[in-house]
């Protein structure tokens, strides 16, 4: 029933006023139905199993009812590694290894077995009963321009993998979409072979990986710059930062990489990704991230405190030795740019796959965006703390980009954007508690430069000295005019 007619099956199920016990009957059967299709067909595919949905009805690109989509296939995560124990996960990481047998008390994934003979790898020694316990594993899923057929499955987020004819298929958001960045005109049987593999939740770990920081920023010469904004700003803001040992002049190293002009994208952003490609690979070609768990790219005007990162890391508990990036914001994708924390193995991969995801992707877009797409279709896990970052920029409407407000709140490892030195230094100030917002000048009162309180209705006077940075408070509870 559910091969021949899923149309009709999905309507009864969402009939209206249907009784509770029609509805459970109604599964019952389909999964009767199925179990016996399986039993006379063998088909390994379509069986159902705890935590999988058992089946999917799609049409085709002319409303016709398709075949069932498979059971979801295991992540690599989900699997183990060459040389790793299997006898848990019953599946393998690397495409065509098996689960092996050794006996009783061992069993790991391996390309070959030899039955009754020792394995290279297998320091503990001894012969091996070479009983398979799984399948071999399948191809790594596909990238957009790449033949899916195989694999049945995609490795960005949200496609689905179409099938053209019996020997090849495309990645896409829809068919049409698939069969469009194709620009093939023959007809498709649009099968839907299988999605993407989803992402990888890393959870805390009782062997934690350290805190060590290696941070770099990327300054832009002449760079685009907002209203009200002095060109080459980040120059300044970096002599700042290191004349007084602050940002990321407090990491455990630090780099600073030259960019080159951008121009303007969708939504307040700029279109950067090809010069943060470059960055990193000065990142790679420089080699020191390999020395230090973390690596960190902050903005040069995102007011970074490097001890709280730190102290987050430490709670956190990310396990050593493991890819993961770090989600820093509740703000659509949760991955914004200013501040980008990606463990050493995470940067190894990320390094690795830069060329796959630029000729996947694309480089028209945001930076931010890019390397979560890449990092997450490379199949690196991540790890959330929305409190790492509070940008401007996801504020609603009314924010005033000198306004020190938001420093306030000590939990925030960074805050953006600060875009001279003297607003970078009054966030910073108002964040460890030397001032507080009250202390600073009204936004629309403050002199070129200054730090400002949205707030605020105190004025400069015009015997003030130049360099009070937009701190006016404390000189009129002098009385000093």
């Amino acid at each position: 029933v559910l091969l021949e007619t899923p149309g009709r099956v999905m309507a009864e199920l969402e009939a209206p006023r249907l009784s509770a016990s029609r509805r459970s009957a109604i599964v019952a059967a389909s999964v009767v139905s199925l179990a016996a299709v399986c039993a006379v067909a063998a088909c390994a595919t379509l069986r159902a199993s705890s935590g999988s949905a058992i089946a999917a009805v799609t049409m085709g690109a002319e409303g016709r009812p398709m075949e069932l989509m498979a059971e979801r296939r295991k992540a690599p995560w989900e699997c183990s590694w060459d040389g790793f124990a299997c006898s848990d996960t019953r599946c393998c990481s690397k495409p065509g290894s098996r689960c092996y047998q050794k006996n009783d008390f061992w069993a790991a994934c391996r390309p070959s077995c030899e039955p009754g003979e020792e394995m290279e790898g297998d320091e503990a020694g001894g012969k091996w009963s070479c009983k398979p316990l799984s399948e071999p594993a399948p191809p790594l899923c596909s990238w957009e321009d790449e033949n899916c057929k195989d694999s049945g499955c995609c490795r960005r987020q949200g496609f689905t993998c179409y099938e053209r004819d019996e020997s090849w298929g495309r990645c896409g958001l829809s068919c049409d979409h698939a069969r469009t960045k194709a620009n093939d005109t023959v007809p498709w049987s649009c099968r839907a072979l299988g999605g993407d593999v989803g992402v990888h939740l890393i959870q805390k770990s009782s062997y934690p990986a350290g805190t060590s920081l290696y941070c770099f920023t990327v300054v832009t010469p002449k760079g685009l710059v907002a209203p009200g904004v002095k060109e080459g700003y980040e120059q300044s803001l970096l002599e700042m930062m290191s004349s007084k040992k602050v940002g990321i002049f407090r990491c455990n190293a630090t780099s600073v990489f030259e960019g080159k002009r951008v121009h303007k994208g969708d939504w307040q952003s700029v279109v950067n990704t090809d010069i943060f490609l470059h960055a990193w690979s000065q990142v790679k070609a420089k080699g020191a991230y390999k020395e230090f768990d973390w690596t960190v790219k902050a903005d040069a005007d995102a007011v970074f405190f490097p001890h709280r990162l730190r102290m987050h890391l430490a709670s956190m508990g990310p396990p050593a030795s493991t890819p993961v990036y770090l989600q820093n914001i509740n703000f659509k994708f949760h991955f914004m740019g200013a501040l980008e924390v990606l463990s050493s193995k995470a940067v190894d991969i990320l390094l690795q796959s830069f060329s796959e995801c630029s000729r996947s992707f694309g480089l028209e877009g945001g930076e931010d965006y890019f390397t979560k797409q890449c990092l997450d279709a490379a199949f690196v896990g991540h790890m959330t703390d929305f409190s790492l970052l509070d940008d401007k920029y996801t504020h609603s409407e009314g924010w005033h980009l000198f306004d020190v407000s938001p420093c306030v709140d000590q939990s925030i490892v960074a805050f953006h954007p600060y875009k001279h030195a003297n607003s970078w230094e009054g966030c910073y100030n108002v964040s460890v508690g030397k001032t507080v917002p009250a202390d600073y000048v009204g936004c629309n009162l403050r002199w070129t430069g200054d730090a400002c309180y949205l707030n605020s209705t105190l004025a400069h006077l015009p015997d003030d000295p130049e360099n009070l940075k937009g701190v006016v408070r404390p000189l009129r509870n002098k009385g000093k005019k």
